[in-house]
């Protein structure tokens, strides 16, 4: 639908009245311009939403597409214009004088043609108005057919016959022996999974269960629609309750709860809810049949998490589909595939068709459909390929599934749903690169007391939490870290971000077409150049993926987002500080070695993401940058050891103006001029520091005091130097520091560091402190991750009984002088993971480490070959270990790799 356009577009006429409100303001015309089409887009916007399922009608169509152009339209308007006048961004009064007495007449222009444009398609627009009668509220034509009606479990029906049923053995008697428990009050038991991922086959099973069938006295089956009417889900459960019911007790006059509960008291049922979208429809339908008292059970299924969790009592009654197993999927499928072969896969066919079950990613659905589309192909590699290749297309019931959840989507969702059809198949975004992207974009509003960053991050929980985003990893705290979609939600957003022209992807020149492509990914092979043209001038968001590059910047003249994170770039390119809309600039993982000074012009740029490049200084244009909210430009060099100038930081020179806006700021390195600027950052949530000098100590840690929303800080000394960090008073406020690394000489560990009762990760790295750092840890209440390097010059390490309660990851590296560590009874009693690095003088495991009874993994990077020995199988402290599923040894060797040897 064209709704994303006009959301879109009506974002911007808010960022754009905002911006230049007093230069509107005093040209009315051109306000009351503006303020007209804002008013129609809405209407249409309000239009497009009522008519979602005319879908397939022409008429409907050529509507849609008309919107959408008057949306694109209006937004091309606006951008000239702020093409031309950016320098109202600029803060310094006499800069932006000098600028407007250069540009008076060009200004002026700008305008001139913004009010003429904004004119023609304001006719434009009350022309279709008028001629679709729109304003009359003719909104509903009749036309074209609703969407159908499909669900996963009609699907089910049609697709899976009674032996396809594989892989889920283990839930359906986890299931049975659920439903069938001496509980004596109503419970309930969720199912929840990605669309396809067999919740429906999963529930089929335990409700046709001959034990569950003759336990229950009363069975109902029920999809819930998104449109919910209780009262007809009631009747619905009723007359399967009751075959010969009276359809008089079941009309629309008479209070069907009320009945419900008369008849239902004391009897003991089952029902099984699927497709629960939400949980006030669960509320609506539980709080009516809750009557039932001598162990009754309701088993539903739902797509989202967050509705499955909740409506259970507790987390063992909650079942988790992420799709097959590889192995049973392959059987799965190959029993559909391979019919007349018994099922057997041809030895010249193995490869696609491994290809192709790693396509499906085990969902039940999608495997079997394969497989059933393929039964009725010819079996030669050159035919799989193809199908292979276009395999969402030929798999409808993905999209027929899926369709409902993008449905169910706010606008808002859907855009940031969308937006994962940028990246390649497979590919795993990270949080933080995707929410910045998104708020640049303009998908995220703002909401009181809370960052665009949390507003983006509590979006991609909820796309996590309705199962159609795929979590790749999580932080030691269990927020995302990374992500992705399926391969078959991949297609299936494709093919909907070309319907919305959202997005279109393109390797050469010649993919480009004359249409307004408004996002543009670049997916090539090796060193391969993307030429751009005049059309390119309608593209707003560019990436380049595959390690190739653009060329001809300049035509991307509207551009505001440029990712060319991997590209083969060794200079800044220069046309880039002419794309003066730029809100997000990533040259990340490039070579590109400096910022010219004329990155000023870039007035609008929240986000320079320059990590993993050779940046080594910025120039002082760069505080010009007020809008500037995220400035990486650090890099990592190391190989096998942490070193203490592992961490490259760069330098910014001195120059007018503050970040005022500054979320993060990290590496930099703490000159004089920097950290008096410091005292106006006080928005950092993330704050990186090098190359502090003791006498600095003073004054940054007056500044950190000022940034109530500092989240992580790192500090790491100059050579040579202390850290002087015992001038931080803690109040309400600071107690936000969830992730704090120190990096230098500590006599002792600040004493304000004890009292930050979120800290979730320390790092302590070459304090070389005579005293043990622990006494000062250990009772934070909510540390999970402790790292330290050559922090201790003592011999014993010793962890106290009763503390450290939350630690699930602890490295202890290059302790010099180390020879015992020692785990009292109650210390770390959550620790999954520990590792000792570069312990020379460590030859026997810590004292207690049989008490940890959660550890999981146990690492050693280069220990002591006695303490090795003494892992060995049938050696004497093999049995202490003897619960540790994971135990490593890492030796150095040729080629500074790190061999591995498996001692579990």
């Amino acid at each position: 639908m064209a709704s994303l356009a006009v959301e879109a577009t009506l974002g911007l006429v808010e960022i754009f009245s905002s911006l230049i409100l007093k230069e509107i303001n005093q040209k009315k015309d051109v306000k009351d311009d503006i303020d007209s089409i804002t008013s129609s887009l809405t209407m249409m916007r309000a239009f497009l939403n009522d008519e979602g399922g005319t879908r397939g009608n022409q008429r409907h169509e050529d509507k849609v597409r008309q919107i959408r152009d008057f949306a694109f339209a209006t937004e091309d308007a606006l951008d000239e214009f702020m093409f031309h006048v950016s320098h109202h961004i600029h803060a310094h009064k006499i800069t932006k004088f000098a600028h407007v007495v250069a540009h008076f007449f060009p200004e002026k222009l700008a305008f001139h043609e913004l009010s003429s444009e904004i004119k023609r398609i304001r006719s434009r627009i009350q022309n279709f108005i008028e001629f679709y009668q729109l304003c009359a509220g003719n909104t509903s034509s009749g036309e074209g057919g609703s969407s159908n009606g499909w669900s996963e479990d009609h699907l089910f029906h049609q697709l899976i016959e009674e032996d396809d049923i594989v892989g889920f053995e283990e839930h359906v008697e986890s299931i049975c022996n659920q439903l069938l428990s001496r509980e004596p009050c109503l419970s309930t038991i969720s199912i929840v999974g990605p669309p396809g991922s067999g919740k429906t086959v999963l529930a089929t099973q335990a409700f046709g269960c001959k034990r569950v069938r003759e336990h229950f006295e009363f069975h109902a089956w029920e999809h819930v629609s998104r449109s919910l009417e209780v009262d007809d889900v009631l009747r619905r459960i009723l007359k399967k309750f009751f075959p010969g019911i009276d359809r008089s007790i079941l009309t629309n006059g008479v209070d069907v709860r009320e009945i419900f509960s008369n008849y239902m008291q004391q009897k003991r049922f089952v029902v099984v809810l699927d497709d629960v979208w939400r949980m006030r429809d669960w509320e609506k339908i539980v709080n009516v049949i809750q009557n039932g008292s001598s162990g009754s059970r309701i088993l539903f299924t739902s797509r989202d998490i967050n509705v499955g969790m909740s409506c259970v009592k507790h987390r063992k009654y909650v079942h988790e589909l992420q799709g097959l197993p590889w192995k049973k999927a392959s059987s799965l499928f190959c029993k559909k595939a391979f019919r007349s072969c018994n099922g057997i896969c041809p030895t010249e066919l193995e490869d696609w068709s491994q290809k192709i079950i790693k396509k499906c990613e085990g969902l039940p659905l999608a495997v079997i459909a394969a497989g059933n589309l393929l039964s009725g192909k010819r079996q030669n590699p050159y035919e799989w390929k193809k199908l292979h290749d276009s395999l969402g297309d030929n798999l409808p019931v993905m999209g027929i599934i899926l369709l409902p959840s993008y449905e169910d989507l706010p606008s808002n969702l859907k855009s940031c749903f969308l937006y994962f059809s940028i990246f390649p198949e497979d590919y795993s975004i990270q949080r933080q690169r995707l929410i910045r992207l998104w708020i640049a974009e303009g998908f995220v509003r703002e909401a009181r007391n809370t960052s665009l960053e949390e507003v983006a991050e509590n979006y991609l929980n909820k796309l996590v939490q309705r199962n159609l985003v795929h979590v790749t990893a999580r932080d030691i705290d269990g927020r995302v870290r990374s992500c992705r979609v399926l391969n078959l939600v991949h297609d299936f957003i494709i093919a909907k971000a070309v319907e919305e022209n959202f997005v279109r992807s393109a390797s050469t020149r010649s993919s480009l077409s004359q249409e307004r492509i408004r996002r543009l990914s670049a997916q090539t092979e090796n060193c391969t150049n993307v030429e751009l043209s005049e059309t390119s001038g309608h593209v707003r968001s560019a990436f380049m993926f595959g390690g190739g590059k653009f060329s001809n910047l300049e035509f991307f003249r509207l551009l505001k987002v440029l990712d060319m994170q991997g590209a083969p770039l060794e200079d800044f390119p220069i046309d880039i500080v002419k794309l003066v809309l730029l809100k997000y600039l990533s040259l990340r993982k490039t070579n590109v070695k400096t910022v010219p000074k004329s990155i000023k012009k870039l007035a609008l740029l929240e986000t320079l993401d320059l990590k993993q490049t050779s940046v080594t200084w910025l120039p002082g244009s760069i505080f010009r940058l007020h809008l500037l909210r995220h400035l990486l430009v650090y890099k990592y060099d190391v190989k096998n050891y942490v070193t203490f100038d592992g961490a490259k930081g760069v330098e910014m020179h001195s120059g007018r103006g503050a970040l005022s806006n500054i979320q993060k700021l990290s590496l930099v390195k703490a000159t004089t001029e920097l950290i008096q600027k410091l005292d106006a950052m006080i928005h950092l949530r993330k704050l990186g520091l090098i190359n502090l000098k003791s006498k600095d100590g003073r004054k940054v840690c007056g500044s950190i005091q000022k940034m109530e929303h500092l989240s992580t800080l790192d500090l790491q000394a100059d050579s040579g130097d202390d850290l002087e960090l015992d001038h931080i008073q803690i109040k309400p406020g600071f107690e936000v520091l969830q992730h704090l690394y120190l990096k230098g000489q500590l006599k002792e560990l600040p004493s304000w560091v004890s009292s930050l009762q979120s800290l979730i990760k320390v790092g302590l790295k070459w304090s070389r402190s005579d005293f043990s750092p622990l006494p000062a840890l250990q009772a934070l209440p909510n540390l999970m991750e402790l790292d330290m390097a050559d922090a201790f010059t003592g011999q014993t390490l010793e962890f106290s009984k009763n503390t450290f309660s939350k630690l699930k990851i602890l490295q202890i590296e290059q302790f010099r002088e180390l020879s015992m560590v020692v785990v009292e009874v109650g210390a770390m009693p959550a620790l999954e993971k520990l590792t000792f690095c570069k312990c020379d003088k460590l030859n026997m495991l810590p004292l207690g480490i049989e008490n940890l009874t959660c550890l999981q993994e146990l690492l050693l990077y280069d220990m002591n070959g006695q303490l090795i020995d003494r892992l060995r199988k049938n050696s004497e402290d093999r049995n202490l270990v003897s619960h540790v599923r994971v135990i490593r040894s890492y030796t150095l060797g040729q080629g500074e790799l790190w061999f591995p040897q498996n001692l579990s």
